[in-house]
């Protein structure tokens, strides 16, 4: 029997609350962020779960099934190298969406971290990609070994 997982939304409420909070500093003190800018942790936030639905797809499309289907829930035995995976990834799409802002708007130089570089913005997100795609190997080589087991 499978046990129904309500939908987390507290990430959504957490970056939520950040970019509320950069709206109420770019409005009362007048700082000059552009609202991209201030919208920065939604579209980290968004961004990111975009890019690990997209790829979960496509690494799950390369998941081999046998004649018994995928019933059973899989069971995770390395949840600390996924959660380092997520982390690791969504830290590199809060780089890259940045410096990303940060090229369109004209750049910054305040170090190579967040300069804005053309660069910079580039391994960000192939970095990020990359992450993606470590953590959902990791889950298709799990379901690939389940179903060799059988």
């Amino acid at each position: 029997m499978r046990r129904e997982q309500p939908i987390q939304s507290e990430g959504f409420y957490v970056f939520g609350f950040f970019s509320l909070v950069l709206a109420v500093l770019k409005l009362t003190i007048g700082v000059p962020w552009s609202w991209w800018r201030v919208l920065l942790p939604l579209w980290v936030f968004l961004g990111h779960n975009l890019l690990h639905v997209l790829v979960g797809f496509l690494c799950l499309f390369f998941v081999k099934y046998g004649k018994e289907g995928g019933e059973e829930e899989c069971t995770m035995v390395k949840a600390n190298l996924l959660t380092s995976y997520k982390l690791g990834g969504m830290l590199c799409f809060l780089i890259f969406m940045d410096n990303f802002l940060r090229w369109r708007e004209g750049g910054g130089n305040w170090f190579w971290l967040c300069s804005g570089k053309l660069e910079v913005v580039f391994s960000f997100g192939l970095f990020s990609l990359v992450a993606q795609f470590l953590y959902w190997s990791e889950i298709v080589g799990e379901l690939n070994e389940q179903q060799a087991e059988r």
